[in-house]
């Protein structure tokens, strides 16, 4: 699971509730309600069957077996060689609980197989072993120079350093201030042979003896490890000491387009394969990745098993995916993870985005956030349908641990995990909700799950929780069965008109050349679009209740269903294609919010400047381009250009699931860069003329966006 740059960029990137608004032509409650009585007792029995032993042992065994592992550490990386011994080990046990037709999907990732590290200061004892980012090593001899202390990596940092030919020492905060990317590229810019890193704040918080490890996000342009907070501190003493020669080694093998990793899929056949419903999680994993996301794949296999040792026969096929190169698969881009999931979306099975309906994936679904209310993760076309189950009661089995049980309410899906591939092919799905509130305190006060354990040695089973883990399968299983049980899909795409009606700005869209009247003509159109579908798929679900009922044939009305829900998967797909995007904070949002958001924002800089408020522009300047801005107060030109080029849709770069859904970022870099040298009162008219240039370049992209997205609904329905 990847995370994104958070705290003190969090206003900008909180998980926000998203729900359906309610119309004349959705699927009412009251209809909903007579749906259910004929499968509540199929998800009864469901939920009670799960065998929570068997769940535990699983996934203790996927995380600790060293067998699975690459190196002492433990790792299961993109293409590695325990990758593909895990994909056997899986492939069997898919078979011993009764799936059928289980098989290893070959995918072609960039393979990073890590082995092993060292690295020793001469004249002292200090032999260590640093974990190598997904980077290539060094030859069996290593580098062996001159180790700099180098502060916080920054660019300042560098001032007074001579780095070049020598390894750089940092101490990186990816949580807070930026993705390890940054800093290999302003080590590189100052000429360093390697980077060691070490965590000073954000992520590995549980311990100083943890090590911590996140995805690159960069080129492949020098050997990159990390140590621990305790191991920096006996080569600092060594450094104080004139201790500064030092010799690292790495055998970290990282080759561009020539790994293999394998999806393992298995299936519960339905009684007709015409559709299908997904379980899935990854297998990858750094350290010994218990909770993400070894925990994921217990979880689908103890659903798979629930349902068959329930008896409950699917009318649609479930299939079974245990994905490889969640973590990482790809180098040179900023969209590196979900290499395996989007391979086998895109590449292998494009087929499959016209007959899903619904994929359930699951990251970090085994810790307990101390919530006392369960909430999902959705697209939010599914949040309809999550209300009208919770309303009806249909869940309550599921969620008897909880104390306030189940919220109606569902969190929209953002970017760091698999499901973000298959969003963008066409298919819907639901996500465990994770990390939604601390899960620890510490001196300096309280820091989430993820601060605290998220790839480092402490995400292993003394992070278990049963409660969670138990209601994880039993929610997300009981949906699946609701579901699989009516023929018509409850997808609402209602969901996506509110979304483009309440981002609409009226003030600027006029400003742009954009009227009110075509946005609302275009609405309309899409409106009653979505109307008409909700009003058939009700229609097909009433007559399909009662055919049950009164045991009359359902199959006539069954492939009614079929149909309908290719029409639903069709909009859901051309909704993806036409309106959604991603700004660089991970955020999903629709398209035009990208040039809206930096509009605003290069608005409120402009006011500050000719009010002579320096200090007051930068509080806001980086947030432009989804806060890849930021970059620019942190990094050298150069370095962080590099950062914006894997994201800037005017850069042909492989960005894999974010194609065609990023936008082209304001040129507004020198500006930036040249406000942080200046104080309240300095002369900033030049500075004022790039960001106006570059607010009425954006207008464009704005007014562009606009148009598409009009002409887009205007052939709905055609």
């Amino acid at each position: 699971m990847k995370k994104t740059l958070q705290a003190s960029l969090s206003a900008v990137l909180v998980l926000s509730l998203a729900g359906c608004k309610s119309t004349a032509a959705s699927v009412s409650s009251t209809q909903s309600a007579q749906n259910n009585t004929f499968y509540q007792d199929a998800i009864d029995a469901y939920v009670n069957e799960i065998n929570m032993d068997y769940a535990y042992d699983f996934i203790k065994t996927l995380s600790l077996d060293p067998s699975l592992h690459d190196n002492s550490l433990g790792f299961r990386t993109s293409g590695s060689d325990a990758e593909h011994r895990t994909a056997d080990y899986l492939a069997e046990k898919m078979e011993e609980i009764g799936l059928k037709n289980v098989e290893k999907i070959p995918v072609t990732v960039d393979k990073w197989q890590y082995n092993d590290a060292s690295l020793t200061i001469d004249g002292t004892d200090i032999d260590l072993m640093p974990v190598s980012y997904m980077v290539n090593g060094t030859d069996e001899k290593g580098i062996t120079a001159e180790i700099v202390d180098c502060g916080t990596g920054f660019a300042e940092d560098y001032e007074d350093k001579d780095v070049k030919g020598k390894i750089a020492l940092v101490g990186v905060d990816q949580y807070n201030e930026s993705w390890i990317g940054g800093y290999i590229y302003e080590a590189y810019e100052h000429g360093a042979k390697a980077l060691v890193t070490y965590d000073l704040d954000g992520y590995g918080r549980y311990s100083d003896d943890d090590h911590q490890i996140q995805d690159v996000c960069a080129e492949d342009v020098m050997p990159t490890a990390i140590i621990t907070m305790s191991e920096y501190k006996q080569i600092k003493k060594a450094l104080d000491a004139g201790h500064n020669k030092a010799n690292l080694v790495i055998d970290s093998v990282m080759e561009e387009g020539k790994g293999t990793s394998y999806d393992v899929v298995g299936y519960i056949p339905g009684k007709s394969h015409d559709q299908q419903i997904i379980f899935a999680g990854h297998y990858d994993m750094y350290f010994t990745g218990f909770q993400d996301d070894c925990s994921a794949i217990g979880t689908i296999m103890t659903m798979a098993k629930t349902m068959i040792d329930s008896g409950y026969v699917p009318e649609n096929d479930i299939v079974v995916v245990a994905h490889g190169a969640e973590e990482w698969g790809a180098t040179g881009t900023e969209f590196d993870w979900t290499r395996g999931a989007y391979e086998l979306i895109n590449s292998v099975h494009p087929e499959w985005a016209s007959k899903t309906l619904a994929m359930f994936n699951f990251e970090l679904d085994a810790f307990d956030d101390g919530g006392d209310t369960f909430m999902i993760t959705s697209v939010p076309e599914y949040a309809t349908l999550v209300k009208n189950l919770v309303d009806e009661g249909v869940l309550d089995g599921a969620v008897k641990d909880y104390e306030k049980g189940i919220s109606a309410e569902t969190f929209d899906t953002k970017t760091m995990e698999d499901g973000i591939s298959y969003r963008g092919a066409g298919v819907p799905y639901f996500l465990n909700t994770t990390d939604t509130c601390s899960g620890s305190e510490s001196e300096d006060g309280e820091y989430t799950w993820s601060q605290l354990h998220y790839h480092t040695e402490s995400d292993n089973t003394d992070t278990y929780s049963e409660k969670v883990m138990k209601a994880n399968i039993a929610v997300f299983g009981s949906i699946a069965i609701a579901i699989d049980q009516l023929p018509a899909m409850t997808l609402d795409m209602q969901a996506t008109i509110d979304d483009l009606s309440e981002s609409f700005s009226e003030d600027l869209a006029e400003e742009a050349g954009v009227s009110k009247e075509d946005w609302e003509n275009a609405l309309s159109v899409f409106q009653k679009e979505v109307d008409a579908l909700n009003a058939e798929g009700k229609d097909i679900n009433e007559r399909y209740v009662k055919a049950v009922s009164s045991k009359a044939d359902v199959e006539a009305i069954q492939e009614e269903g079929k149909a309908y829900n290719k029409k639903v998967l069709e909009l859901f797909k051309y909704v993806q294609d036409n309106f959604v995007g991603i700004v660089f904070s991970s955020d999903v949002v629709m398209k035009h919010v990208g040039y809206q958001n930096n509009i605003e924002y290069m608005d409120e800089v402009i006011d500050d400047l000719n009010d002579n408020k320096i200090s007051d522009a930068l509080d806001v300047a980086y947030q432009l381009n989804g806060l890849c801005e930021y970059n620019y107060y942190l990094f050298s030109p150069n370095a962080a250009a590099k950062i914006d080029a894997h994201a800037d849709k005017a850069v042909d770069n492989n960005k894999w699931w974010g194609n065609d859904k990023g936008f082209y970022f304001t040129n507004t870099k020198e500006a930036t860069a040249s406000l942080l040298k200046k104080e309240d009162g300095d002369d900033v008219s030049e500075e004022i003329k790039v960001y106006e240039d570059s607010r009425a370049q954006q207008l464009n992209y704005y007014k562009d966006s606009l148009e598409k997205e009009i002409q887009a609904m205007e052939k709905i329905g055609k």
